[in-house]
């Protein structure tokens, strides 16, 4: 069966929806422990790798200190796996839509370079800092990935919508995805900063286009397609969330530099980065969710004009076909 009489005939699926869902929570309680292994300076608890001081379960022992955090990241991650290998799966099982068995398949392969590139972070402890930017730039992608499972397979995306035009000027589709891509360079430059790759500038100069782009992109979305609450609630979600992340980013900054001669990281140092953190990525979901509804229900100027030559060919044909009588 092809892509487009699948589309025409796809229902929801409610298993797979779920089990993106539930991948997605876990992937944030991922993201929190890999916030708190930085945060606590953590990453060279455990000097081996994948397994934890030679054994997969390590005794109760082992489990104190910083051990903690690092170990269970790393509890945290199979899961993660686990669970991303049942849906890859489960799409192959249950979807009709070829390119979403694709999805689930990236998805897997995502989980699977991010496994590595962590276990060169533990086996190559010298590179850290260089190795610590690929490794937040796969596990914030993906995230995405997750979410865009997520948003496919729900009902609100299976529902048929009728679509509006793009504006030419300032059209929101490109102007979203560029913001989604921003938003996602500046959560990996967040992550070099941490880990010490470079300094604050760049993450600085990062927070300013974001926040540009965010602002735009919500005021001239709100300003067209105020009344269409499919696109209007991530839109103002995606504001909200700025506005806090903003906050939390000026408040782990200050808390940072007031900790800075401490021996071991200390609170609220700990609890402001790891927020900052979680709050980025949720700030990502939002807007993947954003784009991926843009591109659903908006139509750019190219699409119309397509159509519009395609219905001039068709009427032409019929034309051509079934010529008027003509009178004598």
């Amino acid at each position: 069966m092809s892509d487009r009489k699948s589309k025409a005939t796809v229902r929801t699926n409610r298993s797979l929806h779920r089990l993106a869902l539930l991948l997605a929570c876990a992937t944030v309680v991922l993201l929190v422990a890999g916030a708190l292994v930085t945060s606590n300076e953590a990453g060279d608890s455990v000097p081996d790798w994948p397994v934890s001081f030679g054994r997969w379960l390590i005794s109760s022992n082992n489990f104190v200190a910083n051990v903690r955090f690092e170990y269970s990241h790393r509890v945290i991650a199979g899961i993660v796996g686990l669970i991303t290998l049942v849906l890859a799966g489960w799409t192959f099982v249950t979807e009709q839509r070829a390119w979403l068995r694709r999805l689930g398949l990236i998805a897997f392969a995502g989980v699977v370079a991010q496994a590595g590139i962590g276990g060169l972070r533990v086996l190559f402890p010298e590179y850290k800092p260089l190795i610590a930017v690929p490794h937040a730039l796969v596990a914030q992608s993906f995230f995405a990935v997750v979410v865009s499972i997520c948003v496919f397979t729900s009902r609100s995306w299976i529902v048929r919508r009728q679509t509006k035009p793009d504006a030419d000027r300032w059209p929101v589709r490109p102007l979203v995805t560029a913001t989604v891509g921003v938003v996602l360079i500046q959560l990996v430059l967040g992550a070099g900063f941490r880990h010490q790759a470079f300094g604050v500038i760049p993450h600085i100069v990062g927070a300013a286009v974001v926040t540009f782009l965010i602002v735009t992109t919500v005021f001239i979305l709100m300003r067209r397609h105020a009344e269409n609450e499919y696109l209007a609630r991530p839109a103002k979600l995606a504001f909200g969330l700025l506005m806090v992340q903003l906050c939390l980013g000026l408040a782990a900054y200050a808390a940072r530099m007031a900790s800075k001669g401490d021996p071991q990281p200390l609170e609220p140092m700990i609890s402001l980065t790891v927020a900052h953190l979680v709050v980025g990525a949720l700030m990502l979901a939002t807007l993947v969710a954003l784009v991926l509804r843009c591109y659903q229900v908006l139509e750019p100027r190219s699409d119309r004009a397509v159509k519009a030559i395609r219905t001039f060919q068709l009427h032409s044909k019929l034309s051509t076909r079934n010529p008027e009588p003509t009178l004598h």
